[in-house]
């Protein structure tokens, strides 16, 4: 057994969303742009892309949690499971937005691009009730963190791409007198069946030359 102290990955990563959201007329997914040249690569390709935001400072990194849910055939002669299969799935990732703007507020609460006015010196976010079967609204969401350097030693950076997001756990603000007010987020990603094997979306390491 070889031991690679290359492949132990440690660091923060940078989140974007994408600035549509799944209520707009002509809305589709914004797909990540190719990585810019050099050093630079996916996040200068994200920084420059008008379809992508960079939602600035997070707090407690970034988890991405793969939850497949088995069933289980039990037999009597086995006292056990002969068989399992997969019958369910789900796909979360969870931050905490640490620049409480109005714009990650809206993110976090999962409300429609509608609610929010216009930016400028005053600036307004509409706590929306919403109506009866009203649908949980879609965005993509992409990270780039470190990756494991490759076999030749070259350092690489690490590509999160979620295309359909939603935040649909409920938040809590707080503001306290010797803590940042902070938007814990969950995106629940959903599957794009346009994608079959990347369903959910993909994670990708490049060489950063």
């Amino acid at each position: 057994m070889a031991y690679q102290k290359r492949n132990i990955i440690i660091g923060a990563a940078d989140l974007y969303i994408g600035v549509g959201d799944s209520t707009q007329a002509n809305y589709a997914a914004p797909a990540v742009p190719a990585p810019a040249a050099g050093a630079g690569g996916f996040r200068a390709a994200l920084e420059a892309a008008a379809a992508w935001r960079h939602v600035g400072f997070t707090s407690e990194g970034l988890e991405l949690a793969y939850e497949p849910d088995w069933g289980e055939v039990e037999v009597d002669q086995l006292l056990d499971s002969a068989k399992t299969f997969k019958q369910s799935m789900r796909v979360t990732l969870n931050t905490t937005l640490t620049e409480a703007t109005l714009e990650n507020l809206l993110v976090a609460w999962g409300q429609q691009n509608a609610s929010l006015g216009a930016a400028g010196s005053d600036q307004t976010i509409g706590i929306a009730a919403g109506a009866l079967g009203d649908e949980p609204v879609e965005r993509s969401v992409a990270a780039i963190g470190p990756a494991p350097r490759n076999a030749a030693n070259e350092k690489r950076e690490r590509l999160y791409h979620g295309r359909r997001a939603l935040s649909v756990e409920s938040t809590t603000i707080a503001l306290r007198r010797n803590e940042a007010t902070v938007f814990p987020v969950s995106f629940r990603l959903l599957p794009d069946a346009a994608f079959p094997g990347q369903e959910y979306g993909v994670i990708r390491d490049r060489v950063i030359a």
